[in-house]
């Protein structure tokens, strides 16, 4: 399951409302020993897209604020959309990180930069909440154990409560967890097509699957160090 979090390559297929604002096919690949990274350009569109996204409608997108409503945010004249959200991005960030966020860059504030450590430990980069860690379920391996972790600074001394886990039944939706807030949303539809790619691979007549040669690299790389650590069987 951890594969469809390892590249930014899917975007276009699963969640075609954020290509207005997220450089997919743009994304950086970099593969080290025991630890990889996708790094994905935000307030940027897709190249995919065969007409120009003004800033506005990056903004609109990514606000998912719709073209009958007046937005929320008004974008600077002589900037752009990446720019002024980092800024924001900054200030929201800024009672909890103190002057701190002032060294952060533009791309450490908007992109996706997704970290992978092996064999199965997710965390996401800069001020990103998010952190995935994938577990086996049991001897099932036609499932797994995904869980979706939010960390994030807070003011010192002001140290949260640990927060209650939600575990998901199997008829429950990512959007039924509130606590995910709109990354339920994004999650419902990554795994709207699982079920058919996993009848896929055990139906195939091939001996492998095929992988981009760049931007599916992470995948390969993690197939390659679960062969590394765990053996080929012939």
């Amino acid at each position: 399951a951890q594969e469809a979090f390892c590249e930014a390559f899917h975007v276009n297929a699963t969640h075609p409302q954020i290509m207005a604002y997220l450089g997919d096919t743009n994304s950086q690949v970099d593969v080290w020993d025991n630890f990889a990274r996708v790094i994905s350009p935000g307030g940027t569109p897709s190249p995919l897209l065969e007409y120009d996204v003004s800033e506005e409608d990056q903004l609109r997108a990514m606000l998912d604020t719709s073209y009958d409503k007046e937005l929320p945010i008004k974008i600077p004249e002589g900037t752009t959309m990446r720019a002024h959200a980092a800024a924001m991005s900054r200030e929201r960030w800024r009672p909890m990180a103190g002057d701190w966020v002032d060294s952060m860059s533009d791309a450490e504030m908007m992109d996706s930069i997704d970290y992978t450590l092996f064999p199965n430990f997710h965390p996401w980069g800069a001020f990103n909440r998010i952190v995935y860690r994938f577990r086996p379920n049991g001897d099932d391996h036609r499932s797994s154990i995904m869980e979706c972790i939010f960390l994030a600074p807070y003011p010192e001394g002001n140290k949260p409560d640990p927060a209650p886990i939600h575990w998901l039944s199997d008829d429950e939706n990512f959007s039924d967890a509130p606590e995910l807030d709109t990354l339920g949303k994004v999650f419902d539809q990554d795994v709207f097509n699982m079920g058919k790619v996993q009848l896929g691979l055990e139906t195939t007549q091939k001996t492998g699957v095929v992988l981009s040669n760049y931007q599916e690299s992470k995948v390969r790389w993690l197939h390659q160090k679960l062969t590394e650590w765990c053996g080929e069987d012939e």
